[in-house]
């Protein structure tokens, strides 16, 4: 079983205060949430705003909640023009079989957390903020989520105004700065220049080559398959990952290359 497999069986336990929380228990059931949430704000804490949960996640939850928010915030991308057409949706559906070697049965869990993030009045901003919550000390993820969303906004050929804006405010509300955007964005639309590959990186032209050597090892261990598995990321995002890395190694050598060390 996969990992919305298991959100769908119920079986682990798991539980997701807050906006993410609302979704699943709308797409999913109340087997899962232990209850009938109200679908729209999600559970309430004492004072009366979304209840986030706030102890540790173990790997798995991690996993789960990564990919959950991954699905509803691509729904919110694709609504951000104020509709989602067929093609949108068939091509979301593509991403996750090619992009993520996702299975049929998996992508038609997908397919409601999708659709009920697409209907549901919770804004973007709420998820992003629980996110900034929950993956507080992993900046790095949070700044693949950003790649991921604008890898299915550009699966078309194109990245609309509308759904440009709302990822640059997704991009804020997790806490990330504009220079993050403007950073996955470069590592997507590579040039002649090499400003893509710094911006992969994630330093400046004029750093050292201490510093650049530095940012390649953090980065080259950041993508380890273990490491990925502990801070979020599950085997669907494997092919990512590898890509990742490849577009690590690669930028990391033309730096080298244009430098001479």
């Amino acid at each position: 079983m996969g990992l919305l497999g298991t959100l769908l069986g119920g079986g682990l336990g798991f539980f997701l205060f807050g906006p993410l929380g609302a979704i699943i228990g709308g797409a999913i059931g109340s087997n899962v949430m232990g209850g009938a949430p109200d679908h729209r704000t999600g559970p309430r804490g004492p004072s009366g705003g979304p209840r986030i949960r706030t102890d540790a996640f173990n790997p798995l939850e991690a996993q789960q909640a990564f990919l959950v928010a991954m699905i509803s915030l691509a729904a919110k991308v694709a609504k951000a023009d104020g509709q989602v057409t067929p093609d949108e949706v068939r091509s979301f559906d593509n991403f996750l079989r090619l992009n993520l070697n996702m299975p049929a049965d998996e992508r038609r869990v997908a397919a409601r957390i999708f659709n009920e993030a697409r209907e549901s009045e919770i804004p973007a901003r709420d998820f992003a903020r629980q996110l900034r919550t929950m993956f507080s000390g992993q900046r790095q993820r949070l700044r693949d989520l950003i790649t991921l969303l604008l890898m299915i906004a550009l699966a078309d050929g194109h990245l609309h105004p509308a759904e440009e804006a709302l990822i640059r405010e997704v991009t804020r509300e997790m806490g990330l700065s504009g220079l993050d955007y403007d950073n996955a964005l470069k590592t997507l639309r590579p040039e002649q220049s090499l400003d893509w590959a710094y911006a992969t990186l994630g330093v400046l032209h004029d750093a050292d080559e201490s510093r650049i050597k530095a940012a390649y090892r953090k980065l080259a261990k950041e993508y380890h398959p273990d490491v990925l598995a502990n801070k979020g990321m599950s085997e669907d995002f494997k092919k990512f990952a590898a890509e990742k890395i490849r577009t690590v190694n690669n930028a990391y050598d033309a730096i080298r290359k244009e430098r001479g060390f």
